[in-house]
């Protein structure tokens, strides 16, 4: 039996504060990516919900979700499924970044009468470089019951992760002890352990023929040139956009673009 994960749903209420209903408006699904959790996609939903309804999820040992063992993305994908099982929605939008993009991916691929339409964030269908381990290494490795401060960990860390925004996404992860020291709200063991997995793809046999946007940040290495090939022969209707002055997380860069790019595709 699967474990519900953790979402939170985003509605706009009418004047008569009845909520839309999810039956005929089926709502955007938001998956975030590798350490990150559905309140990086606050800001982004709170906008969104002005026209659409949004669910927001914290994903398989991510944020509030349960700690569960493995994290194939056939396992991360039938997390969402049973949430739309509970929910009652035969159909969704589906909104992924990062490691969430390949869960969304993922779906289409194999539940494609289940997706409306696909947008993925900077990410495309293709195994990448190891280019966490050593972020993980030093998480892992962090003695969080000696500190006694947010400061004190990101004094350990940037030994080890010089990037200060790097060091401050994945401090959101931190959790205060009772008593003494800190832990991480993440289940970073299970995610190492994951890892190499998560880094790949399953190589598909089918593809995505409804309407998929993929999004990449001008400056991010993760939708190169090389890689529209390949994700047009997946998703065949694939339209490729760049969020520029943008990198890894283009929706809070460039978060106004990144909206209204949304916006166009949604409405």
């Amino acid at each position: 039996m699967l474990s519900l994960l953790h979402y939170k749903t985003y509605q706009k209420i009418s004047k008569t504060n009845h909520c839309i209903n999810f039956i005929n408006n089926p709502p955007l699904f938001i998956l975030h990516g590798l350490l990150g959790s559905m309140d990086n996609w606050h800001t982004q939903a709170k906008r969104l919900q002005q026209f659409r309804t949004v669910i927001t999820i914290d994903l398989r040992n991510h944020g509030r979700s349960p700690h569960l063992k493995g994290m194939s993305y056939q396992q991360m994908g039938l997390d969402i499924l049973a949430i739309m099982e509970y929910e009652k929605l035969k159909t969704i939008d589906v909104l992924g970044h990062s490691m969430g993009g390949k869960v969304a991916m993922w779906l289409a691929l194999h539940y494609p009468r289940r997706i409306t339409t696909l947008i993925v964030v900077d990410m495309a269908p293709k195994t990448y470089p190891l280019w966490h381990q050593k972020m993980l290494i030093a998480m892992l490795k962090a003695p969080l019951l000696a500190f006694q401060s947010r400061q004190q960990v990101d004094h350990y860390l940037s030994q080890f992760i010089a990037d200060n925004s790097k060091r401050s996404f994945i401090s959101k992860n931190l959790q205060k002890r009772t008593g003494r020291g800190y832990k991480w709200r993440c289940n970073l063991k299970e995610i190492v352990t994951s890892y190499l997995k998560i880094a790949t793809f399953p190589v598909p046999t089918s593809i995505f023929s409804n309407q998929s946007y993929f999004i990449r940040g001008e400056n991010s290495p993760y939708i190169l040139p090389t890689d529209h090939a390949l994700i047009k022969r997946l998703f065949i209707h694939a339209e490729i956009h760049t969020i520029k002055n943008s990198s890894h997380l283009p929706h809070v860069e460039q978060a106004d673009d990144f909206y209204q790019l949304l916006k166009s595709f949604l409405k």
